[in-house]
């Protein structure tokens, strides 16, 4: 942003209740990230056209918004080209008289004591409307919560058809979107090399830092996340002592410095974002104090969790999830929670939060004793909390149970793999909500007869006791859930997912009292999964079914087409059998996904003509034969497209076919030529080809490029690389060195060409448990990963090396080509021995498991005296 935050009122009095108006801002300094925002905002005052307009700029709290309008404000040319400017810094409870006040303050030459003057709200306005009447004028509304402001004054303010204009700052897109001018200007976070560009310029005024300062200074800088608040706080901070120890202090704890700093001053201003909130949506603010730091949250499992804590309010026309999804975009739109990922939908699929917008998640979720966040390697025992969130350590000798009755803790989340002989259901048994990342025994979960939400690890076959948790509404085991049929006479059920689920028949109805669920939207992943009319009519709001069937006769997939609100199928054959017309989908399918389902292309028109269908995935000989040729009308909505994995040589479309289309994915095909009059789709964005595509094909992408160049149409990515995913679980370290040449903290990083990933520090253990899911994407023939593991040397202030390795994925790669589909569960493919050429301790295995080609290793690390990590890699085959 600028080398000196200019604030032209006091941002920190005007979260109270009046508005603000003082004498028109100044700003000295030069601009930081955002020159483009800057220029077009210039052009867009400046322009020709004569009617009135209204230019938004928002963005969250510490953006830069302020900072941004003020330069425009002050430039030379805006000077010359208005004959009036005011500004005006709107609070949450806007009074109409003191905005009105405000602006004659500012814009009237003969209304020296204003303030004093008791005249009514309309004579203000009429004093207003007719010092700005036929004169070019320029009003900045800053820090506007509501568009209530705007209404308040808006027919003061007359359109007198010669340029004028109005700005207006916000943190709310929503309300940016209301003014309908134009589109806001949508401030975002600076990248890395701006950040640095901003911290150096506030630190160090000639903009040079010391050569030996530059790595720490990088380090904070990006720590800062891209926020131009902190990164000035933090330079004010820095420029105070510009030793190498103190920097070296700083760069620690960014986020609690940065907090502790000029009395919390960026926190207060972020605390406005959250104060302004609806009473209805704080809680799920303050929901995310669960989550640790730099975790990436899975959209589906937020909105869940949210509905088993009884947050979200019924509708009577949406789901619970529809309306929790509406909150959430809420919170993106207020700036409070960042958009991570989207399906090609549209929807948020992940989302995060800034690390200082966490901070102070936290900080009001404890002091409202909301949530409490423990770490079980510090914390002994806690007070009485609502909910308790584990974000690393072990249950071993743990008192959280000092009270008597137990504690009353109604929600527990664990990101910890605990000590299995400690159960949680011993020690909250009024437990409501119980997400872990550990196994759990089945005895214990069925003690949870409160329990509204379950999620676990591990293989499970329940009893038909289950049936006495009467208010569960999320069942989640990864593993084998093998379930009774009484599960169908749980009417409070909404989502039950497994790797896969063992799903007993219904037993009959009793004649004076039919049992439906539905209430259930969410049933994944099921094995012969017996789609009987009766049992379609006992599920009728069901969204979303991931299913594995034998043959489609015995299974009565032509029912599938009873499930009138179905959103998302996922359809696996294991057979080998050709379909014929034996399934019905139903028309309101958005997503298909069919798997060794060996539909001829010539019958492809059965999905095609489903009039709601947006993505569809074909994979493993989903379709066979050698040709497909799209007929028109087909794939109206169609936005994704993936063939992987099946019999196709020739493909013939043209643009009329696929209007919709945006993404299309292919790997491992025969295929050509992708059909060249897809160029003239408008929306594609992108063609995505695995690394063993055939250059025929991989040039037929580009000559589509190129034409699209010609067309004037907007170019799209050609993407050559491996459309598979590997994950790698990194488990555990074993006896690592400490002290010395290592450190005390370790954490592992993964490193393959440029992806580099990190996992957690774990305190003070030389035998962490990490347990943590890290996804890499192979490209091209670079099959070597590195593995290093760093400590944290506290004493020392600096991250040690405890020892590396490396290990092929080409071996799990080849056997994944193979596509070994159909194997017995755990049946091992090959071995790789250990030897001077790899670094394994023991034996390797690749086996198959749950539908995943899987590989067991345990790596000795090199370069140390002793040490071992333990990881897991599995085939994802997207």
């Amino acid at each position: 942003m600028i080398k000196k935050d200019v604030q032209p009122q006091n941002s920190l009095s005007r979260g109270a209740s009046s508005t603000s108006s003082k004498p028109l801002p100044s700003s000295k300094g030069t601009m930081v990230g955002f020159q483009k925002h800057l220029i077009q905002m210039m052009t867009t005052l400046t322009a020709n056209e004569s009617n009135l307009r209204i230019i938004s700029v928002v963005g969250m709290g510490g953006i830069g918004k302020t900072t941004l309008a003020t330069n425009v404000f002050n430039k030379p040319l805006v000077l010359e080209h208005f004959h009036l400017r005011a500004w005006v810094t709107i609070s949450k409870e806007c009074n109409k008289k003191e905005i009105l006040l405000g602006l004659l303050l500012q814009i009237s030459n003969g209304y020296g004591n204003v303030k004093e003057m008791n005249d009514e709200e309309e004579t203000l306005g009429d004093k207003l409307y007719k010092e700005l009447f036929g004169r070019k004028y320029l009003i900045v509304m800053d820090d506007m919560w509501d568009i209530k402001a705007w209404e308040l004054v808006k027919r003061f303010l007359p359109d007198n058809n010669n340029g004028s204009r109005i700005m207006v700052t916000t943190r709310l897109l929503k309300l940016a979107e209301d003014f309908g001018s134009c589109s806001p200007y949508q401030l975002n976070f600076l990248d890395e090399a701006q950040s640095w560009d901003l911290l150096r310029e506030k630190v160090f005024a000639e903009g040079r830092c010391p050569v030996e300062l530059e790595v720490i200074g990088k380090s904070i800088a990006k720590k800062c996340r891209g926020l131009p608040l902190a990164l000035v706080v933090i330079g004010g901070l820095l420029a105070k002592s510009k030793t190498k120890e103190h920097w070296k202090y700083v760069e620690e704890d960014v986020t609690s410095e940065v907090n502790n700093e000029d009395d919390e001053f960026c926190m207060k201003i972020l605390w406005l974002s959250y104060i302004h909130l609806p009473i209805y949506i704080k809680p799920c603010y303050l929901y995310f104090a669960v989550f640790p730091e730099d975790h990436i949250i899975k959209v589906s499992r937020l909105v869940r969790l949210w509905v088993a804590e009884g947050f979200i309010r019924k509708c009577r026309h949406k789901s619970m999830e529809e309306t929790g999804e509406e909150y959430l975009e809420d919170l993106i739109h207020r700036n409070l929670i960042l958009v991570n990922t989207r399906w090609v939908t549209g929807e948020v699929r992940t989302c995060r939060i800034h690390d200082l917008l966490s901070d102070l998640c936290r900080r009001e979720a404890q002091k409202d004793n909301f949530v409490l966040t423990a770490n079980l390697n510090i914390v002994t025992h806690t007070k009485i909390t609502p909910r308790l969130s584990i974000n690393s350590g072990k249950w071993k000798q743990k008192n959280l149970t000092p009270y008597r009755p137990p504690v009353p803790t109604r929600s527990f989340v664990s990101f910890s793999k605990g000590d299995s002989t400690d159960y949680t259901a011993r020690r909250f048994p009024l437990l409501r909500l119980f997400d872990v990342v550990d196994e759990y025994p089945k005895d214990e979960i069925l003690q949870l007869i409160n329990s509204r939400y379950v999620s676990c690890m591990g293989s499970m076959s329940m009893p038909s006791s289950i049936s006495q948790l009467w208010s569960l509404q999320t069942l989640v085991v990864y593993g084998e859930l093998i379930l009774p049929s009484e599960i169908w006479h749980m009417p409070q059920l909404r989502h039950v997912e497994g790797r896969f689920i063992v799903l007993s028949d219904p037993l009959p109805d009793n004649v004076h009292k039919i049992i439906l669920l539905e209430n259930l939207q969410t049933l994944s992943k099921v094995k012969d999964f017996k789609c009987s009319e009766a049992v379609m009519k006992k599920i009728p709001n069901l969204k979303k079914l991931e299913i594995i069937c034998g043959t489609i006769g015995s299974n009565r997939l032509s029912n599938l087409g009873l499930l009138h609100k179905l959103e998302q199928l996922n359809l696996e054959l294991i057979t080998g059998t050709r379909c014929g017309g034996g399934i019905v989908f139903p028309s309101s399918l958005k997503e298909l996904t069919l798997t060794e389902c060996k539909i001829p292309w010539e019958h492809m028109s059965t999905v095609g003509s489903l009039p709601n269908l947006e993505v569809l995935s074909l994979r493993r000989n989903a379709a066979v034969g050698q040709k497909w040729i799209s007929k028109e009308g087909e794939f109206a909505r169609l936005k994704s497209l993936w063939i992987h994995k099946c019999e196709l040589e020739i493909w013939e479309a043209d643009d009329t076919h696929f209007p919709c289309l945006e993404i299309i994915h292919l790997g491992y095909l025969n295929l050509k030529e992708i059909p060249s009059d897809l160029a003239a789709i408008l929306p594609l964005r992108g063609i995505n080809l695995d690394h063993n595509t055939n250059n025929s094909l991989l040039a037929s992408a580009n000559k589509i490029l190129e034409e699209r160049e010609n067309l004037g149409y907007d170019v799209f990515r050609v993407l050559n690389f491996t459309l598979g995913r590997i994950r790698i679980w990194v488990k555990r370290g074993i006896d690592l060195v400490v002290g010395g040449g290592g450190g005390g903290d370790p954490y592992a990083v993964i490193t393959m060409a440029d992806q580099v990933l990190k996992a957690r520090v774990v305190t003070n253990d030389v035998n962490p448990e990490w347990y943590e899911d890290l996804i890499i994407y192979p490209r091209y023939h670079d099959h070597q990963v590195s593995l290093t593991v760093y400590g944290h040397n506290k004493s020392r202030n600096v991250d040690e090396k405890m020892g590396e390795a490396e290990f092929d994925i080409g071996p799990l790669i080849e056997v994944a080509k193979m596509n070994p589909n159909g194997l017995t569960n755990d049946t091992i493919i090959t071995r790789i021995p250990p030897a001077s050429s790899n670094c394994l301790a023991e034996e390797s295995f690749i086996f198959w498991k749950d539908g995943n080609v899987t590989q067991d290793m345990r790596l000795r690390l090199k370069n140390i005296e002793r040490g071992q990590v333990e990881i897991q890699l599995r085939w994802l085959d997207d």
